[in-house]
């Protein structure tokens, strides 16, 4: 039986990405140096982000690739959150049921949408 979600999974260049993670109330809890990547571990929110970092890796491409789109978080309010972590933002928008929600991008592009 499906519980809730777990992880999610990153694919970074460098650990600059780790930074905006963190601001974004994520902290590291384990780090695994591989021959080709870096694999960290965080955990927030009552869920995990499973960053891989490889300054080889291609960037992002426009339009996006298939695979995961982007990782949400939920908020009280947008504005409150973006200027307590110092973020710019995209257009706050309403989403499907009329609830407000925007984007931020990390050091690569990879989008995370505040949600309230």
């Amino acid at each position: 039986m499906i519980q809730g979600v777990h992880h999610f999974a990153v694919i970074v260049s460098s650990l600059q990405s780790l930074e905006f993670y963190e601001k974004l109330g994520f902290r590291e809890f384990l780090r695994k140096e591989r021959r080709y990547d870096t694999v960290v571990l965080l955990y927030g929110h009552g869920a995990q982000i499973e960053m891989f970092v490889d300054s080889n890796h291609p960037p992002r491409s426009n339009p996006e690739p298939l695979g995961v789109r982007h990782i949400a978080l939920r908020v009280d309010k947008i504005e409150d959150t973006v200027e307590e972590l110092g973020l710019e933002i995209g257009p706050i928008m309403n989403d499907w049921t009329g609830i407000r929600f925007c984007f931020v991008v990390d050091p690569d592009g990879n989008a995370v949408e505040l949600h309230e």
